[in-house]
């Protein structure tokens, strides 16, 4: 088999490809010899049908089939003896049998070649923080508000407080689709419905009734009511405020620490100084490789990027559908994915360029912590350090965490570092965002 490869563009390439001896004739003979004993046609035992009604009645699928498993097997082996790994599916130009050969060419991209990384006069901010008395007095509030219970009152509505109300909505008279509701519990200032609801429930009482305007935003959701205005009639049924519990050894053992409250700060501190590691590490794990792409320009193939957009646009889909949204009204198109997709294809590749140069391989000992701290939030860690490490694709992923790990190290290395002093809640909130 002769192979020749021309450069069309800077990624793009031309491959012509001579299979000496291919016998495409021969090889059509045989398929058709094969099939005729089973062929059926009128007038005709079985495996008497005449060999040219066989060729003219199969000899066209024959040939295509012929053709195709020797594209197919010399593609493979040609791609192997040039050592091209293509970046795009090859688009088969133009096919010719020469005699007892058969030559066809074939276009096709290629990944870029990383010549070197460029690291010069390279800086970037490392994120720090820690978690203070005052963080943890925040996360004790926080787990207080989970665990409020409201005690009925017989007053008037306050901000911040539970009213429970029946309502039924009209607009020029008539009811309209989710303007009802029986037995909805709302928090006044809460945002659960449009502010100017809930504000006209300050100060009712249970067993009042109102009535309650709303002009609905011209930019509201539901087109059907955008810039219209309805009357709600509201039952009062209960109010009450809030009753958070005492931060005591009933209120540990509420949170699962049965040691008291001292334990329990220890544990939520721990928890929180957990949560914050990993969110710096990834915080500071983004900034060093926006910056290796940033100061590293790669030309990118057409066709990996378009197959990132598409996995970025799935994984997208499959998010909202697990948040209840409904995407089937949704004109999802790649457009929006395709930046992103850039990135991380320039990044794979740019990875790929320092593991290799560098002879970057997982480290058993650090593959080992991940896991370890992989399985610390689950009830049964041991059980799942096992199932980790005896199942070889999840500990290759583990792996591959660790290596991408190990190039960050690697980077960072290599350039200059200052510290940038943040907070606990500036760190989480922004990871949130």
């Amino acid at each position: 088999m002769q192979v020749t490869v021309e450069k069309v563009s800077e990624l793009g390439r031309k491959m012509t490809v001579t299979v000496e001896g291919a016998n495409i004739e021969q090889t059509i003979q045989e398929r058709l010899i094969a099939i005729r004993p089973n062929m059926k046609a009128a007038g005709f035992r079985p495996g008497k049908v005449p060999m040219k009604m066989v060729e003219q009645m199969h000899g066209g699928t024959a040939r295509r089939d012929v053709i195709d498993n020797i594209v197919q097997n010399s593609m493979e082996e040609a791609f192997t003896q040039e050592k091209i790994n293509p970046a795009s599916r090859p688009s088969i130009e133009e096919m010719n049998e020469e005699g007892e050969a058969f030559v066809y060419s074939m276009t096709y991209e290629v990944f870029p070649e990383i010549k070197a990384i460029n690291l010069k006069g390279v800086s970037i901010e490392k994120i720090t923080a820690e978690v203070q008395d005052d963080d943890v007095d925040t996360m004790l509030e926080t787990l207080r508000e989970q665990r409020l219970t409201w005690d009925p009152v017989k007053r008037g509505a306050k901000e911040e407080e539970q009213i429970i109300v029946d309502f039924v909505g009209t607009i020029d008279g008539e009811t309209f689709q989710g303007g009802t509701g029986t037995d909805v519990a709302i928090v006044i200032g809460s945002g659960q419905m449009l502010p100017e609801f809930e504000t006209q429930l300050l100060g009712k009482k249970e067993g009042q009734d109102t009535t309650v305007t709303v002009a609905f935003p011209k930019d509201y959701q539901a087109e059907q009511l955008a810039g219209k205005t309805a009357e709600f009639a509201v039952t009062v049924k209960a109010v009450a405020k809030k009753k958070l519990p005492k931060l005591d050894k009933e209120f540990a053992v509420l949170c699962g620490v049965k040691a008291g409250i001292a334990a329990l700060k220890k544990e939520v501190r721990a928890n929180m100084g957990r949560e914050l590691e990993n969110a710096l590490k990834q915080k500071n794990k983004k900034i060093v490789l926006d910056m290796l792409t940033e100061k590293n320009g790669v030309n990118l193939p057409e066709a990996p990027v378009e197959r990132e957009a598409e996995h970025l646009m799935e994984q997208a889909k499959s998010n909202l559908e697990k948040q209840g949204v409904d995407i089937k009204g949704i004109p999802f198109t790649t457009d929006g994915f395709k930046e992103p997709a850039k990135q991380r294809v320039a990044l794979s590749l740019l990875i790929g360029k320092i593991i290799t140069d560098n002879k970057i391989q997982a480290d058993d000992d650090k593959v080992k912590a991940v896991v370890e701290l992989m399985a610390s939030s689950y009830d049964d860690p041991e059980d799942v350090i096992k199932y980790y490490m005896n199942d070889p694709q999840k500990l290759s992923e583990v792996q591959m965490m660790v290596v991408e790990d190990m190039v960050v190290e690697w980077i960072t290395d290599k350039i200059k570092v200052e510290e940038k002093p943040s907070t606990f809640s500036e760190v989480m909130n922004s990871n949130a965002a």
